[in-house]
């Protein structure tokens, strides 16, 4: 602690203590009245709080298993993500993913060729349907988490009992978002995959990544 010091008269005044980060000032007023001078103090008070984004996905892998083309297949684990930020604006989940790194989807280097995501047309959202290629993901929240709610994407936000999935791209989207202060708020997401009869036969990979920032 370093204080500064002056002798006004027999009155010793403290003019400033510094403490960490925190400033304490002490300012010293003089009055005066007809029975002569009195003093009084004011404090200042200040403290700064750093903003804080975080986010973790706790699952690294999930599998399709061997497709067929006569069914629409769920991977065996879904990704749940919580998202945490103290920014008073809120902050978004975004998604991502490599597919062919020209477009979204299941790829393999050989032969080369792409699952697309969702579907062939490459659109915001499709239903996938046995014996046709797709592939993408669906989101919802849980009431894990405290603070504000976070907000499903609408390409995203699809019913986990059915078959809309929303398409995933190269470029980066936003998955969810929050317009306050969240603390472990979570997003699961469930990813479903459809093959035609004419599907090259190889192992198919996708790389999605999830990250966060404040609104």
């Amino acid at each position: 602690m370093n204080s500064i010091k002056q002798r006004f008269g027999s009155v010793n005044l403290e003019k400033a203590y510094y403490v960490g980060v925190c400033v304490l000032t002490v300012a010293v007023v003089f009055l005066y009245s007809s029975t002569g001078m009195v003093y009084g103090a004011t404090v200042t008070v200040s403290a700064t709080v750093g903003s804080s984004i975080t986010c973790a996905t706790d699952n690294t892998s999930t599998s399709f298993g061997t497709l067929t083309s006569g069914a629409i297949t769920t991977s065996t684990l879904n990704a749940s993500t919580t998202m945490s930020c103290n920014v008073g604006t809120g902050c978004t989940l975004s998604i991502n993913d490599a597919g062919n790194t020209v477009n979204g989807g299941l790829s393999t280097s050989s032969p080369a060729y792409l699952i697309p995501s969702p579907n062939g047309a490459f659109a915001a959202s499709a239903t996938l349907v046995a014996g046709t290629e797709g592939y993408g993901v669906m989101a919802t929240t849980t009431a894990v988490g405290s603070g504000g709610t976070l907000g499903i994407a609408t390409r995203y936000l699809q019913t986990f009992t059915g078959n809309t999935v929303g398409g995933l791209t190269t470029s980066t989207l936003t998955l969810a978002s929050s317009t306050a202060s969240i603390s472990a708020r979570e997003v699961v997401v469930r990813h479903k995959a459809a093959i035609s009869g004419i599907t090259q036969a190889a192992s198919y990979t996708d790389t999605i990544t999830y990250s966060c920032a404040g609104n």
